[in-house]
């Protein structure tokens, strides 16, 4: 496979009104624990896939998040995550991602506006803690990308999105299309 991506936990302090994972805020006892990732990754390396993306909900939510990007790092793996908009995302975490060998971080980013975004995320600031890590992100020299879900809602602001993202600098701009399945 050119890529793996790993849904690392369901935990997630957004409410997503689309959240296909159906985030809730605590992490499930049954996620793979953190040996159970290094085989993982291992296995990926081992296979010659290039690509490795830490997913969640709310990859942050996990506390070895940073001993698995710098683990399936030093495998050869351009390591990646998504992690979401919630005080959780701080300029140090994103330092830290960097430092562990993180290769490209994600963010989503539905709506260009705070209003929108906010609503469709269920979590008042989203939007503005987004921002904030664009500019952490920038800071640290850690190449973005943009993930925005396509759907009724958002489809009228598509083009001032398209605009908002090439003002941002962002290396990758992934529009998704909504899926109906978990809270979507």
């Amino acid at each position: 496979p050119f890529l793996v991506i790993w849904e690392t936990t369901q935990a997630c302090d957004l409410v997503c009104r689309h959240c296909r994972a159906s985030a809730q805020p605590l992490r499930n006892e049954t996620e793979l624990t953190t040996d159970e990732g290094r085989e993982v990754l291992r296995q990926a390396a081992e296979m010659g896939t290039p690509i490795f993306i830490l997913s969640g909900g709310d990859p942050l939510k996990r506390p070895d998040l940073f001993h698995l990007v710098d683990f399936g790092a030093g495998l050869g793996l351009r390591m990646a995550t998504i992690p979401a908009a919630t005080p959780l995302l701080t300029e140090d975490a994103v330092r830290r991602l960097k430092e562990a060998g993180l290769s490209q971080m994600a963010l989503s980013l539905d709506f260009p506006t705070a209003e929108g975004h906010d609503s469709f995320r269920g979590v008042p600031g989203a939007y503005a803690k987004t921002m904030k890590a664009i500019d952490w992100a920038h800071r640290h020299r850690l190449p973005l990308q943009i993930n925005t879900t396509l759907c009724g809602q958002s489809l009228p602001y598509l083009r001032d999105m398209a605009g908002l993202v090439k003002r941002l600098g962002i290396v990758f701009w992934e529009v998704f299309y909504l899926v109906p399945m978990g809270r979507g």
